[in-house]
């Protein structure tokens, strides 16, 4: 379920990923996208070659299956330099805009698939074709990544991920109301991830020395750009687990 405005994003077909959500209009950091809604199913029910990458975890007990048939923020597609990001609210997964996105841009998702198991999935069902200069080729995360990810959405749910929100084969209900941003530094959503576009120019800064990476992140947040150092000689494409991604220019 979209939250943002239908003249804020388009539904278009990709050459390798199938449909993926676009960007009508800029849309500020923060900004919540939207709400995944679906079928409300037991875990071991999954079947990811049956029903595709639809389903989000709800908890302990339930995922949420969401219809391809149906618009909605299942739509967005995995991308390796991420520019939207999953939010635990009060019992539903939220995707929010982690910096600033451009007009024309495609909205992607780190889609947290954790570590491979070749055993009941194949490792080819799950390869990236973002595009990124960052593509890692894969949707895999590290088991790092994984468990930090896992770690900040049970501190964040608190108890909801123990609570049943209906019936299996029921739809998930949407919440009655929804915020229209998220503070993201106090929510510490900042801590992920972040990119800058690649089909936008980099912001010029003429500092003599790099700025911490909270400041980094905050620029990029903001600008929804690279960002680069002529002084330095350095391009920074984005951070990653507290470390620059970048390359000498």
């Amino acid at each position: 379920m979209f939250l943002i405005p239908p003249s804020s994003y388009t539904i278009r077909t990709t050459k390798k990923k199938g449909r993926g959500v676009f960007a009508a209009q800029d849309i500020k950091p923060g900004s919540v996208i939207g709400d995944y809604i679906g079928v409300i199913v037991r875990p071991e029910d999954e079947d990811e070659k049956r029903d595709g990458l639809y389903t989000m975890s709800g908890g302990d007990r339930f995922d949420i299956l969401a219809s391809p048939k149906q618009p909605g923020i299942h739509l967005i597609n995995h991308g390796c330099a991420q520019n939207c990001v999953m939010y635990p609210y009060r019992g539903h997964t939220l995707f929010i805009a982690l910096r600033h996105i451009f007009a024309g841009e495609e909205l992607i998702l780190n889609y947290m698939l954790g570590e491979a198991d070749e055993k009941h999935i194949p490792c080819s069902f799950h390869a990236c074709h973002c595009g990124s200069k960052i593509c890692t080729g894969s949707m895999h995360d590290s088991e790092r990544d994984y468990e930090a990810w896992e770690k900040l959405t049970r501190h964040a749910a608190k108890g909801w991920l123990s609570k049943m929100p209906g019936k299996y084969g029921e739809k998930f209900m949407p919440l009655d109301r929804y915020p229209v941003t998220v503070d993201i530094d106090h929510e510490k959503i900042g801590q992920f991830n972040i990119f800058g576009s690649e089909k936008k120019s980099p912001v010029s800064l003429k500092d003599t020395m790099l700025p911490t990476l909270a400041e980094l992140r905050k620029k990029i947040r903001d600008t929804g750009r690279q960002l680069t150092f002529p002084k330095l000689h350095i391009r920074i494409y984005g951070v990653q687990n507290d470390r620059l991604i970048a390359e000498r220019i």
